[in-house]
């Protein structure tokens, strides 16, 4: 039998990718390949590879179009490196036609998924169909993608698999720190990601009387937060730009905790960061992460992302919590994060790779 070639393709790599890739490459061997879709991107601003064996697929940033030079170079690889198998999301045209390519040509498909939110029958069923052209396996990031894959789109449960949504644990262990100054919530400055409620309530709790709320991030509400936050007329509220990938490890050692109050979120990757930093976590109901990542009261708490009676109970709880409770809370989310990491996302896709 050929020795097994996997090309994994995102829109661009970044730090989280990186450290995946070389789970990957430890584990499988020197034939696992990486691509950008696109030489630059707007949102995070990632450095290029320099690497051998990874390939930008066309000069142009991923969101212009560039589908026949993109195509070119993808079919290219295939050829010349024996890909077996090939792994993508399907979030764009590019990555629909990758993988549509790829079956048709005889290379299996590992499809990357985060999405649980339900629409409306008729789309459902579409994509549904187009799913099941594309996709030989689907790895998707938790229980209720899992759910929504098997029950939603009639994908068989065999061909899905949990553990996508990781991060560089290694990078965020905790950092030895004692004054616990503010509640940490990492998140852009976008609608969905909730900030004026938490602002908000975080106002009326209990805990602007012990610690501050930092928010790091950067998007289009800045303006509106920073007026949000002058209108209370308090110095407890921090809005701060977006910190580098070696600084977070020790913004995180000064939380008490982290939070993420969106309203739509697939996941949620910082909440992977926090509990690898050892840090309890509130999480909204509408994260994705939830149902894996939360042991609700024992790692942290869940609350009603559009109910401030509910968020204001989980932050006056975090306010009365001595620092001996939440120091076990936190290495509670430790344990509980070990299990998702690049190490583990690399035995998932050996484990791909490795089926007939």
């Amino acid at each position: 039998m050929s020795e097994k070639a996997i090309l994994i393709v995102w829109d661009r790599m970044g730090d989280y990718h990186l450290a995946r890739i070389k789970a990957c490459r430890e584990l499988i061997g020197p034939k696992v390949y990486s691509a950008d879709l696109g030489s630059a991107d707007t949102l995070y601003q990632w450095n290029n590879v320099s690497d051998s064996k990874h390939f930008v697929l066309s000069d142009k940033p991923v969101h212009q179009k560039d589908f026949i030079q993109r195509f070119l170079h993808f079919r290219k690889i295939l050829s010349e490196k024996h890909i077996t198998h090939i792994a993508m999301g399907y979030g764009r045209t590019e990555y629909i036609f990758f993988l549509v390519f790829a079956r048709l040509t005889g290379i299996k498909t590992i499809v990357f998924c985060e999405s649980w939110y339900e629409r409306n029958s008729i789309k459902d069923f579409l994509k549904s169909c187009m799913l099941k052209v594309i996709g030989t396996f689907f790895f998707v990031s938790g229980e209720r993608a899992f759910n929504h894959f098997v029950y939603r789109y009639r994908i068989r449960p065999a061909k899905v698999f949990k553990g996508y949504s990781v991060v560089d644990n290694k990078h965020f262990q905790a950092i030895e720190e004692k004054d616990k100054r503010y509640l940490l919530c990492v998140a852009r400055y976008s609608e969905e990601k909730n900030l004026n409620f938490l602002i908000q309530c975080f106002a009326q709790s209990i805990i602007i009387t012990k610690y501050e709320l930092l928010i790091i991030g950067d998007g289009p509400l800045k303006e509106k937060l920073k007026k949000q936050i002058e209108d209370l007329k308090t110095d407890h509220i921090i809005l701060s730009d977006w910190k580098n990938y070696k600084e977070l490890p020790g913004i995180y050692a000064g939380a008490i905790a982290c939070i993420l109050p969106s309203t739509f979120e697939p996941w949620g990757l910082v909440i992977n960061e926090a509990m690898a930093a050892s840090l309890p976590v509130l999480i909204s109901d509408d994260c994705g992460c939830k149902p894996d990542l939360l042991d609700e009261g024992e790692n942290g708490w869940s609350f009603n992302s559009m109910d401030e009676k509910d968020l204001i109970r989980v932050l006056d709880i975090v306010a009365t919590n001595n620092i001996h409770s939440i120091t076990n809370m936190g290495s509670k989310s430790e344990s509980i994060i070990r299990g998702y990491s690049p190490e583990s996302w690399a035995r998932n896709i050996n484990h791909f790779v490795s089926l007939n």
